[in-house]
Parts: C-alpha cells; structure tokens; sequence
C-alpha cells in the first residue's frame, strides 16, 4: 500500500505519521524536544540534536510498520517558523538554532524598529518582531561576531530537515514570508537587511518555492540511514499554522482559525485585495499555501505554554483531567483575579519583547485553582483580543493544537468571542494538512471528512460576563504596556 511520511517539526515536540494517499492516518509517532532556556530571554534548540530527536521519531515508525516503509512514495514536513536555523559553507549548523520566542534579540531601540518596520510595509513584507530572523542576525553581529561570519545559509526549521533530506536548501512562501519578502511579488526585500547592517547576508536567503513543488528526493546516503526509498520525492511543505489551516480545509475569504499550541496562533483567511489592505504594523500578512491566498495573522507569544508553567508551578503532578474538575468549581472570573498571559514577552496584538505574565487582584482568601482558571481566562482573552484586530467576519472558529483537546478551554473560549468554535478531532492536523499538500502534487482532491469535528455554542450569559472581565484585562494590559514601554 502506497504512503505519505509527514512530519510536523514543533518547538516542544517533533510528530511524525505515515498515512495513506488518501490521507488516512496509518500510525504516527512523536518525542519532546528540549528547548534550551539557560538564562532569561534565551530559547535554543540544537540543531544537530533535533535531527537526531527525527531520527529516534522515524525509527519508531520504521520499527511498527516495517512492511509499509517501502512504500513511501513522497515526504512532507509543516514546522515552526521565524527564527534563525544558520548554516556554515559546508551546511553544518553555525550553532543552536534561535528561536522563534527568543526575546534576547529585542534590543534595538522602539523607534527604530517602529521606523523599520513601516518601511517593512511599504514593500510589501511582514513588519519585524525579536523573533525574526533579520532581528536575530543582527543580534548575532554585534554579540556573536565570529559566528556571524560564518553563516553561508539563513533558514527555517522545516527546510533543516528538507535539507537533511535530500542535500538541496530551499524554503517554502510561507516562511519566506514571515520576514524580509514581498509576498506578492514574491522576492527578498534586500533593503531590510541593509536597514540592519546586514547587507552581507543577502546572498545567504534560499531559494523559495511554492508548498506543493517538490525540492529535491530523500538521497541514496539518508535512504541507507532511514530506510526511506532513495529517490523519494520531497516537496517545499510549509509553516505549521498554514498546514492547519490546509487540514481544516481553510482557503476561502473570512475562514478563520486558530491554533492553541506553545504559541497562539490566530488567522484570518484572505484574498490578495483584502491582504493589501491589511498590512500593518499589528499582526502580520503571510502567503497561503493556496497560490494568490493570504492570511491575516495575530501569532500571539501567551500560548498554552502559559497554562503549563500555571500547573507545573501551582498543582504539580496533577493531570489536565484532573485540575480541570477543580476549576469548574472555579465562578466565571475566577474571583475577581486577572491573568496577563505574557511570559514570553509579546508580539500579537502588540509589540514588546519585554512584557510579562502577572496575576492582578489577588486576596489573601484566594486559592490555587482561582489562579489557575484565571491563567485559561487569560489565555482565552488574549485570544479575543487577537481576533478583535484582524479582518471582521461573523463566522465559526476552527480551533486546532494540543490546547484544543481541553473542553473547558474551548468552551471559555467559545463563550468569549460568542461565536460557534469547531474542533477538528483528527489527531495531528498539522500531519493532515501536510498529507493533503502532498494528494494534491499526486492529482488527488483531498476530501475533507465532516464526521472527526465536535461543535462548541456560545452561552450569552457568560459571554456578558467575560466582556466585563475583558474591559478589565484591557486596563490592566494597557496601563501595562504604558510601563514597559518606558524601559
């Protein structure tokens, strides 16, 4: 039986399946990557380690399914995006990649970064945050001087493993377009990098491609080490958050989603005369898998990320399943506490590498599980208040990512925007969407399956409640934004 490997690289975990070329999931496997964060601002993953991380994945695979792995007929991979994956002239990892949620490169002064960054739309491309690359390697000049002068190749995660693959680099629109590229004429915008005092590297971007072409076949010397036919086709694939939007069949005006995994994803489907009007300094405009679609997109850095470090800190040893029979004990509100969800700094719906979580409102009679509901309160908020700065459409919410799993979540977030949410059920739909990318290169239409989706409604009773708890958190966040704007 002929197959699709698809491979979802993320920042906490790597998840590899094999499905079927009608995009059946057949088996997947998956491990946790260790995300190097030795002192505050800094989040590295080492790329040499990662690969072998993919490796350990695709032996598990080849191990349940020996009979099948001969019948891989094409690859593709989704990952995480923005940050800076560098290589050397002889394509070695520089060093650890830097990524997307690193906030060590968030130096340079506001007003020139507000100043670049509007230069940034007036070509066209999506304005700069810490966590884009051009960002980044000019952090690595002035503090890495010698590494800098080392980096032949500037890519993204996906295009690592591509090139691990098969020894070509290339990259995908979809990356390409999270930073220094026009992404309707469909080229590297040079002047940023000049802007930045990095004008050397302008030779060192990839090759881009669309999702769906095909970047080169999986070698004869990785065919030895993962058993993969040689030969095997490997296509472009893309950024995490479109090959959701892909597996949930999301290519059409004012389709929207969003995505609760380490970061918060939100998006906006868009056609190119609405994402001319769209580009701006809030959020960013990415190319679509779909040729001459976009996406409008609030990439918020407050993901699910901040409900771990909530239970890891406050009820150790406790299943999710577990804390949240507790918290619906819990009255909407969380009595009266507010949670700014902002651990990682943040840059959707506003720009500040340097703001932080905070619990505001807490009272002596306050317990942990107060605490806790309000960290899901303050994810679903930050959430809204994404969705209330992109394109307004009055439509349902597909909600994707390992947050989704949660219920509770999903109704909290449900009952806030007070519109339908839809939660696909398939396993991994980053996986999907890849597996759909690659039906598509082999003529097939993928047929989107109805039945794998559960519906959440909106209470209006509690919608009324969380809009005054959202006047609240607004104060809150903007009083705070006026203070870590001075620092």
């Amino acid at each position: 039986m002929k197959s699709f490997l698809c491979i979802d690289a993320g920042t906490t975990k790597i998840k590899a399946a094999l499905t079927t070329t009608e995009s059946e999931l057949i088996d997947s496997a998956s491990k946790d990557v260790k995300v190097l964060m030795p002192s505050p601002g800094i989040s590295e993953v080492s790329m040499n380690e990662y690969w072998d991380l993919l490796y350990e994945v695709l032996e598990i695979l080849y191990t349940r399914n020996t009979d099948l792995w001969s019948e891989i007929c094409a690859v593709g991979v989704c990952a995480q995006g923005d940050g800076a994956w560098l290589l050397d002239t002889n394509c070695n990892p520089v060093r650890s990649a830097i990524l997307w949620n690193d906030t060590r490169p968030g130096t340079i002064q506001k007003d020139e970064l507000n100043l670049i960054n509007q230069k940034c739309i007036d070509l066209n491309t999506t304005p700069l945050f810490s966590g884009a690359f051009p960002i980044i390697l000019n952090w690595l000049k002035r503090h890495e001087p010698n590494n800098y002068k080392k980096v032949k190749w500037v890519i993204h995660c996906k295009d690592w493993i591509n090139y691990k693959l098969t020894g070509n680099i290339a990259t995908d629109v979809t990356d390409a377009s999270t930073a220094a590229f026009d992404i309707f004429n469909k080229t590297y915008c040079y002047e940023i990098l000049n802007w930045l005092d990095i004008d050397e590297l302008r030779n060192c971007l990839p090759p881009v491609y669309q999702s769906t072409e095909v970047v080169g076949e999986v070698s004869e010397s990785i065919s030895k080490y993962l058993k993969i036919p040689a030969g095997t086709p490997v296509i472009a694939g893309s950024l995490d958050i479109l090959a959701a939007a892909e597996g949930n069949c999301l290519m059409k005006t004012g389709e929207k989603g969003s995505i609760l995994g380490t970061t918060l994803a939100n998006f906006v489907v868009i056609n190119e005369n609405e994402a001319k009007r769209n580009l701006g300094s809030i959020g960013s405009v990415l190319c679509h898998v779909e040729p001459n679609m976009y996406i409008k997109q609030m990439s918020a850095l407050s993901g699910i990320a901040s409900l771990d470090w909530a239970r890891n800190i406050l009820a150790e040893g406790m299943t999710y399943a577990q804390l949240e029979e507790e918290l619906k004990k819990v009255p909407i509100g969380s009595n009266e506490i507010i949670f700014l969800p902002y651990l990682f700094g943040e840059r959707a719906p506003f720009r500040l590498a340097n703001a932080s979580g905070a619990f505001l409102g807490l009272r002596a009679y306050h317990k942990k599980y107060d605490m806790i509901r309000s960290a899901y309160e303050g994810i679903a908020l930050a959430l809204y208040d994404c969705h209330t700065n992109l394109p307004k459409y009055k439509n349902r919410l597909y909600i994707a990512g390992g947050g989704a799993q949660s219920d509770f979540l999903c109704q909290i977030i449900c009952d806030c925007l007070d519109e339908p949410l839809v939660r696909n059920n398939v396993k991994e739909l980053g996986i999907l969407g890849i597996s759909y990318l690659l039906q598509k290169i082999a003529g097939q239409i993928p047929k989107f399956n109805e039945q794998y989706l559960t519906y959440f409604y909106p209470n209006q009773y509690n919608h009324q409640i969380y809009m005054k708890i959202y006047e609240r958190y607004s104060t809150y966040k903007n009083l705070m934004i006026n203070y870590w704007g001075k620092d």
